[in-house]
């Protein structure tokens, strides 16, 4: 193998980031391993972002976690009549660890929108499992009608925010 930057140096040391054959010249220690000039440049867990299967996995995940999450949501908030903001806290924050551990504690915003799907996801089966919807659509001749219920609403939104707060950068 010959390193790119220096092409008539051989080599059998590769970057620990991306692959490519680095010479001594080039490379560049980390805690991490020896890596290239370009990605030792590179900070934070994002640098290069999360591969595109961790996506899937964490897609996957949601739409399996946020229907369980609002039945368990549902059934226990018909128990606990006043409990839905510590129920929606804590649903909320389940969906973010969930969807995180499936990306393999990978963060971005594509991660942090699935979080936030899979606890509106959540939310919605909760609503129509307990009777009280966070929205209502109804058709009558042709037209249709809508109604939100304030607090679901309210509940449902902050548990949303924590969910993809949990995958932020």
């Amino acid at each position: 193998m010959k390193c790119e930057s220096h092409p008539d140096v051989e080599t059998n040391i590769r970057c620990a980031n991306c692959d490519r054959p680095i010479c001594p010249k080039c490379m560049v220690y980390t805690p991490v391993g020896v890596k290239c000039p370009d990605c030792a440049r590179q900070i934070g867990r994002a640098v290069a972002g999360p591969r595109p299967i961790y996506y899937v996995r964490a897609a996957g995940a949601g739409l399996v976690a946020g229907p369980i999450g609002g039945v368990l949501l549902g059934v226990v908030g018909r128990m606990i009549p006043f409990g839905g903001l510590l129920l929606a806290l804590g649903l909320g924050m389940a969906m973010g660890e969930v969807i995180s551990r499936a990306a393999r504690r990978n963060t971005g915003p594509g991660l942090q929108a699935i979080a936030g799907g899979a606890a509106a996801l959540a939310f919605l089966t909760a609503g129509y499992i307990t009777g009280v919807p966070v929205a209502d659509i109804h058709g009558f001749n042709g037209i249709v009608f809508g109604s939100v219920n304030p607090i679901q609403l309210l509940l449902a939104l902050v548990g949303i925010y924590l969910a993809a707060i949990r995958l932020k950068d």
